[in-house]
């Protein structure tokens, strides 16, 4: 079931608080001239999910890949190792000769909710959003801690007006939670929710539910997609299982729920906004506007379309 003309036409004449967050569905991509404009964010490195995002955004045709940053993670990644990861996955394992810029983000969280990590990756998206409007925005996923989002809005407050960010992170709505890419940088996911930037959440428990595999899933799937979904596969078989669910050993793909959303194989709502808790749970007594939630995915198209692109894909 993909979405349909009638979701795509609401999402077009939903009112203007809407629109900011608003679904980036398949229908409105194919009327849009130019691709997808995007700057990810990314713990590449820290499991294998970044990088099956990192390969399937520089696939698509849909998107215009800007930049990729890595920035850090709990477990003693750096932004450097991070910046590698991505090299590594877009270089020797996609084999792609050309492409967006990789930079070296924070080695760790903002001291304080005032205090930006300044670095080159954060003056990069500063300076690549200055061709943006609020009538046409960068998108910003962010697939790891918030650390260089927030401090290129603390840097430019002014950024708010010209990106969209769209995130992986948090355990579900309404309760929040947040095991990893919130936890590495509370203070930097606070920034972000108290800015007003238009932004939108696909949780884990989404991903959970429509983005998993067992390890024998993932190879069907990437079995004739080429070296590339060869080497995914593997690598897949790293993490595959830990989960039991309804009798299946499953891992997600957590990260590509961001791409899901950018390529318009979701179903979302819009929230109020709500605070984050010391504990990361959201308090929503007194609400910061709005927010697009990521309520569902169509994995039954989201996967083929990947693999297809993988097939198609030729290095250049």
């Amino acid at each position: 079931m993909r979405i349909s003309s009638a979701l795509c036409m609401a999402s077009v004449l939903a009112p203007a608080a809407a629109q900011e967050g608003s679904p980036l569905s398949r229908e409105i991509v194919a009327g849009v001239r130019e691709p997808l404009p995007v700057v990810l964010s990314t713990d590449c490195g820290t499991e294998i999910d970044d990088q099956w995002a990192v390969i399937y955004l520089t696939i698509s045709p849909e998107v215009r890949m800007l930049g990729y940053i890595g920035n850090h993670a709990a477990n003693g990644l750096s932004g450097a190792k991070a910046r590698d990861t991505v090299l590594d996955a877009l270089e020797n394992r996609l084999g792609a000769r050309e492409h967006a810029p990789v930079l070296a983000g924070a080695d760790g969280p903002i001291a304080a909710f005032d205090e930006p990590n300044d670095n080159e990756a954060v003056r990069f998206l500063v300076e690549q959003s200055r061709a943006f409007t609020p009538q046409n925005r960068l998108n910003v996923l962010v697939i790891g801690s918030h650390t260089d989002v927030a401090s290129a809005i603390l840097i430019d407050p002014s950024i708010t007006q010209r990106i969209r960010v769209v995130m992986m992170g948090f355990d579900d709505w309404p309760g929040g939670g947040d095991p990893w890419n919130v936890k590495n940088d509370p203070a930097a996911a606070r920034v972000v929710f108290a800015s007003g930037v238009p932004l939108v959440v696909g949780c884990g428990e989404v991903a959970k539910r429509h983005l998993s595999f067992t390890t024998e899933e993932a190879e069907a799937l990437l079995r004739d997609t080429g070296p590339t979904g060869r080497w995914l596969a593997e690598c897949f078989a790293q993490f595959g299982g830990r989960f039991e669910v309804a009798g299946r050993r499953i891992w997600p793909i957590w990260d590509v729920i961001t791409v899901a959303y950018l390529l318009g194989y979701t179903r979302d709502a819009v929230h109020h906004r709500p605070r984050i808790e010391d504990g990361l749970g959201f308090d929503h007594s007194a609400p910061q506007g709005q927010l697009t939630w990521v309520e569902w995915v169509d994995e039954g198209h989201l996967w083929p379309d990947f693999a297809a692109k993988l097939r198609a894909w030729s290095p250049r």
